[in-house]
């Protein structure tokens, strides 16, 4: 008699919202968008969420073209992968590119394999092309540079703005998401240093040292919004589009750019440059001008990899540091001699 009233009193307390939780996910998914935004809750980034759905729907746009709908992971063939493959490889993209969406690609496979949705990843046995090792990416020369950073007209708010930029560019090496992201809280005080914790590639933090120059700039742009009335908290982003209010979204990416080849062309650097060859520069400049401990500079960088970092630097094609210079096999017997 006591367990029945046990059971009822159980029953009774069922709360009917999280059980109709518990019902909706036990329903088979219908659509392949369902499986893609569970494969993104493990990543933490907005930045890789956002780059991961663009690239999947790359995909899964191109097998709709051909008359292929796909709703569940397990209907992904290897034969899917290798056309999609040779398609990017016909409109000519770059390798790096090509194999960054062919890994997303697989990562959703690999997580699909770990959910227990398929059995095996049909896609390990197609090959992906392979990367070069050398990047496009210009960089600037260190006159280049200086001429970049005293370029903006610093009478106006876009002048202030665009200074700030390049300096930090120029000097931090800040890959363009992470610049425009950059928050007031951000800027931290650690020890006798005043550093950016940034959040970089694969949520990885990076905790990167400012110098005199770059600590200067941030107080003098701070100071400028602070006499136009805006007081920046914890959560504000630095960089500031107006000077009538704040920003409620971070700078757009391609403002970055613009920045950076508007003043390169306005002061004749006939080069194609962008956000990305100030990283190759600050890079290059430490290697080989300030002769930098490559591993310090990787780290600096945020490469887990060196060899990462030394693709980054773009004067290591010198011809006067050649090492061919440095061929003497009569050396010794001068010296000896």
């Amino acid at each position: 008699m006591s367990k029945k009233k046990d059971s009822n009193a159980l029953t009774l307390h069922v709360n009917q919202d999280l059980a109709r939780k518990f019902q909706e996910a036990a329903q088979k998914k219908s659509e392949i968008r369902d499986f893609i935004n569970e494969f993104l809750v493990q990543f933490l980034s907005e930045d890789t969420k956002t780059a991961y759905i663009k690239d999947l729907q790359f995909f899964f746009d191109f097998l709709k073209s051909g008359n292929v709908q796909i709703s569940h992971p397990n209907e992904i063939k290897s034969y899917h992968f290798q056309i999609y493959r040779d398609h990017l490889m016909e409109r000519g993209l770059a390798s790096a590119t090509i194999n960054r969406r062919l890994v997303c690609i697989r990562s959703f496979m690999k997580w699909a394999i770990a959910a227990r949705l398929i059995e095996f990843n049909p896609l390990d046995t197609v090959k992906l092309p392979k990367v070069q090792t050398e990047s496009p990416t210009v960089a600037f020369d260190d006159e280049e540079v200086v001429q970049m950073m005293n370029a903006p007209d610093l009478n106006t708010h876009k002048g202030k703005t665009h200074r700030l930029i390049m300096v930090m560019l120029f000097h931090l090496g800040l890959r363009r998401s992470e610049l425009t992201n950059l928050k007031m809280h951000q800027i931290v005080h650690d020890r006798t240093h005043w550093v950016l914790r940034i959040q970089g590639k694969g949520d990885k933090l990076r905790l990167i040292p400012m110098n005199e120059t770059v600590y200067e700039e941030i107080k003098l742009y701070v100071a400028h919004l602070n006499d136009n009335g805006i007081q920046l908290g914890p959560e504000d982003y630095l960089l500031q589009t107006e000077i009538k209010h704040k920003n409620d979204k971070p700078m757009d990416g391609s403002t970055i750019f613009r920045v950076i080849e508007r003043y390169a062309k306005q002061l004749g650097i006939n080069k194609s440059v962008s956000p990305h060859s100030c990283r190759a520069t600050v890079i290059s400049h430490l290697l080989d001008t300030r002769h930098a401990a490559i591993r310090d500079v990787a780290t600096f960088a945020g490469h887990s990899n060196i060899t990462t970092t030394e693709r980054y630097d773009k004067r290591r094609k010198n011809l006067d540091k050649s090492a061919a210079y440095e061929v003497d096999y009569e050396a010794p017997l001068k010296k000896n001699g």
